[in-house]
């Protein structure tokens, strides 16, 4: 990942201070994120086994997406802000995880005009859909947090709202 500073000059000593726990929850949101799929993958060959048909949840189902949504909050708990946290988290899984580029060939870009805000764009376009996101961060009682989450297209200037 290629991290650009485009903050101010005042503010660019902050880059690291406040991408790095960004990244590493990401990269810790992705690891949760594969394990999860990965079992949930088991449980449909499981499921096939005993010649459940597709259409009905595996057993096991139930109880993997309520371990997912309570380790999901553990994770998100302190990094988050309760506005982010209400718009939901833990809604899906898949494969490549939702910030699996975090490691890959991906740019950031870290801006910040004020002592308690910043952003963090992530650019990635090693995909067919050149995607992107946006990360606004505040500064919480002493504590950088994440405040809102958009993804958008590089074809495209608009954000879109997103839960985490």
């Amino acid at each position: 990942m290629e991290l650009i500073c485009k903050a101010s000059a005042k503010y660019a000593p902050m880059t690291n201070e406040i991408c790095e726990p960004l990244f590493e929850l990401l990269r810790n949101r992705n690891a949760l994120e594969k394990e999860i799929f990965e079992r949930n993958e088991q449980l449909n060959i499981e499921r096939e086994k005993v010649g459940i048909s597709k259409n009905i949840v595996a057993p096991g189902w139930d109880e993997l997406i309520k371990e997912y949504r309570k380790r999901m909050y553990e994770l998100l708990k302190d990094n988050c802000t309760e506005k982010l946290l209400s718009r939901g988290y833990a809604i899906f899984f898949g494969k490549p995880q939702e910030f699996g580029y975090i490691d890959d060939e991906c740019t950031a870009e870290f801006k910040m005009r004020y002592a308690d805000k910043a952003s963090i764009e992530t650019h990635y376009t090693k995909v067919t859909v050149k995607q992107k996101h946006k990360f606004v961060m505040r500064l919480v009682d002493g504590k950088w947090l994440i405040d809102e989450l958009y993804y958008g297209f590089e074809n495209e200037k608009s954000w879109y709202i997103q839960s985490f």
